[in-house]
């Protein structure tokens, strides 16, 4: 009899536990969502984030960030207009303070040239993080890996934000792809009609 109330008593624990033991990660709302790109000796630009470009930014709903890539959008230049020899792209998120879990899942990471031609491209569907490098921010579980939100499989930043080059972050970078338009195979977007996308999810605990 005893045995039968502690197996009843174990069960009714696990039963409780359930929903915090299978609960997705979640974190809190961010400043923003923005790109930014580097070249090979980290000389660098971003544009403007989503509280700039009056993007939708809505938690636990995925949302599209997307914007040319132009003088007019660039919130920050360390290149002083001379956006050459460019090879990294990198996904960056702010808060106010430092040690803030942002939990973010990203889809669907395209970059178009001039005449709207995708020339990279990002899905994820294959399970590989494609060589995501984390350049600010501290990893929690499952960060950096590729998962299974909404019925499609998308890339998941679980960080806490991390006080580095004058802001509270997180930050993760891709390689570009070389490409034959310019003579030293790296990116030119001084034309102004190049554009960056991506899909994400802010998951907020409710």
């Amino acid at each position: 009899m005893k045995k039968g109330l502690v197996l009843i008593a174990a069960l009714a624990l696990m039963a409780g536990m359930a929903p915090s033991l299978f609960a997705e990660p979640a974190g809190e709302l961010p400043q923003m969502v923005q790109a930014g790109f580097y070249t090979k000796t980290y000389q660098c630009f971003y544009l403007k984030g989503t509280d700039e470009l009056g993007l939708k930014y809505t938690p636990n709903e995925w949302n599209t960030y997307e914007t040319e890539i132009s003088k007019k959008t660039i919130t920050y230049d360390g290149m002083n207009g001379k956006h050459k020899k460019l090879a990294l792209l990198r996904v960056k998120s702010n808060t106010k303070k430092s040690n803030v879990p942002l939990v973010i899942y990203v889809d669907n990471v395209t970059l178009k040239d001039e005449d709207g031609n995708v020339v990279f491209f990002l899905d994820f569907e294959d399970g590989d993080p494609a060589g995501a490098y984390f350049s600010q921010g501290k990893p929690a579980d499952e960060n950096g890996t590729v998962v299974e939100k909404d019925g499609r499989k998308c890339f998941m930043i679980n960080m806490t934000t991390q006080n580095l080059y004058g802001y509270n972050g997180v930050e993760v970078q891709w390689n570009l792809p070389e490409t034959d338009k310019t003579k030293d195979r790296f990116w030119d977007f001084t034309s102004g009609k190049y554009s960056v996308s991506y899909d994400y999810y802010i998951a907020v605990a409710e």
